[in-house]
């Protein structure tokens, strides 16, 4: 499989299990009005592109109901269907590029004293997906924002 691809398909995934697995309300909460419409925008693309591939659509509507069960299922279903469909692939990249960076961290601290683990000004646009796992922290700020996106 293309890597351009898997890496679309992942950053699909990644986008749309927090928005199928939370409620609007506490989507937008978390992630913004903006990144709300967009990753709702990317789930009717999705719906209105496969409305005649049963299979697609049913992986798709299984992921709604139950999206840690099927994410893989959507995932490969995904990959194949952009690596098939160009202006599908097109069409996610582009509502990719509006929705602004995406940052993941993944931290594992042990013993630190007067600290910044992560420190950023501000989030304009974007998502942003933190795992942190942290032992004996004295005085330290494990997040601090700045500024991300435009």
């Amino acid at each position: 499989m293309d890597p351009a691809i898997v890496d679309l398909a992942t950053k699909v995934v990644a986008i749309m299990l927090p928005f199928v697995s939370k409620s609007a309300e506490e989507f937008a909460t978390k992630a913004g009005d903006s990144a709300y419409e967009k990753a709702k925008a990317l789930f009717a693309t999705l719906k209105h592109k496969w409305s005649g591939d049963k299979e697609a659509t049913e992986a798709l509507a299984h992921f709604e109901q139950k999206p840690e069960r099927y994410k893989e299922v959507f995932n490969d279903i995904l990959q194949e269907k952009l690596s098939e469909d160009k202006d599908l692939a097109a069409a996610i990249t582009r509502l990719l590029q509006e929705m602004g960076p995406t940052v993941k961290i993944f931290q594992k601290l042990e013993a630190l004293e007067d600290s910044t683990a992560v420190e950023v000004d501000r989030m304009k646009s974007g998502s942003m997906n933190i795992d942190q796992d942290a032992k004996d922290i004295n005085r330290t700020k494990l997040i601090d924002f700045g500024e991300i996106g435009s």
